[in-house]
């Protein structure tokens, strides 16, 4: 969606950010980036789930601030964990199995009775462990619900220390700590790092937005080093003949969640609304049919329903990367990621 628009204006305010002070300091992380960045990426289709500076040094006692304007690009937790620690799972088995779930035509779905309700992780919808961190306990600023807000920590031990977005796997920074008097970078060279890694983001976002998926796939989204997510449908239109397998396949670099999702618009919309919930509806999440099993007609589960279910590339997760679709009779079928509703698009059956 943009141009580099705005580059220079977006680097001097990013520069204002880190003007020094006396004693203590404070130095500025953007999760997705600064927000003029997000605006720009985000004419172009696409997001970063990356902090920037990806890696921030300062002085024992300074304090890192996670900024909430750029949350408004994108949905990201900050979670540290203590010293070697992990992050925290998203979504978690419940100890209920799914029953009672029926499709539009009244009967069951095949997953009644032979998997987990699925929720989201109780543990991230409030903060945790303060604004002070020493490398012994969590802190975690727990999911941005509401108006985004400026995530602060002091850290009054040095040390090098992981931390990561809960919401996003494999999106994760470093502070790195250092004892008062050692050297670190200055603003000026905070704002030279941070200037260079969105211009590379810009014009990597032109070459994932030209991605050409193999014959009989569909790119479900898009995705570069370092976090790059080009949200969109690869190609957004696909012509095939009737009887073909369609492969719906995750990008091998995502740290995104997406499904590809058929049915009537209000259908869809219900079950999309379910993912700011506290447990997304059961076919929100699993497939609509076994794997391997999942075919397309217009009366398919009573009103033309179709789901590959969740996908990632996460290798902590037991979402599959990819589900395949068979489409049996020619027609027109629209589509869309239930998460990101706005990633539509279309198989033309003939």
């Amino acid at each position: 969606m943009a141009k580099r628009f705005g580059v220079l204006g977006l680097v001097v305010a990013a520069a204002a950010a880190f003007a020094p002070a006396a004693g203590a300091q404070t130095k500025v992380v953007y999760a997705g980036g600064p927000a003029k960045f997000v605006k720009a990426l985000g004419r172009q289709g696409a997001g970063v789930n990356n902090f920037l500076l990806n890696r921030i040094t300062i002085h024992v006692g300074d304090t890192v601030e996670w900024a909430g304007a750029s949350l408004s690009g994108g949905f990201h937790t900050v979670d540290i964990p203590a010293l070697h620690g992990s992050d925290l799972p998203l979504i978690l088995p419940t100890a209920s199995t799914v029953a009672g779930v029926n499709d539009a035509a009244g009967i069951p779905f095949w997953f009644n009775g032979n998997v987990p309700v699925l929720g989201f992780n109780p543990r991230l919808f409030t903060p945790v462990g303060g604004t002070t961190y020493n490398g012994t306990k969590r802190v975690d600023s727990g999911l941005p619900l509401g108006k985004p807000q400026d995530f602060k920590v002091k850290f009054t031990t040095a040390g090098t220390y992981k931390y990561f977005c809960d919401v996003h796997y494999g999106m994760g920074g470093t502070v790195v700590v250092k004892p008062k008097g050692a050297p670190i970078p200055t603003a000026t060279d905070d704002a030279g790092t941070l200037k260079k890694q969105q211009l590379t983001y810009l014009a990597e976002a032109k070459r994932v937005a030209k991605t050409k998926p193999a014959a009989g796939q569909v790119s479900v989204g898009a995705s570069g080093p370092g976090g790059l997510e080009v949200f969109a449908m690869f190609p957004s239109v696909l012509n095939i003949n009737a009887g073909t397998t369609v492969q719906f396949v995750m990008s091998r670099q995502t740290r995104e969640t997406h499904t590809a999702t058929f049915g009537p618009a209000p259908y869809l919309s219900q079950l999309a609304s379910t993912f700011t919930g506290p447990a997304p509806a059961p076919a929100a999440v699993y497939p609509s049919d076994p794997p391997g099993q999942i075919t397309l007609s217009p009366t398919s589960h009573g009103n033309g329903f179709a789901s590959t279910g969740a996908l990632d590339r996460d290798a902590t997760s037991p979402l599959p990367a990819l589900g395949a679709i068979k489409f049996t009779t020619p027609g027109t079928y629209n589509y869309q990621c239930l998460i990101h509703p706005f990633m539509r698009g279309t198989i033309i059956v003939h």
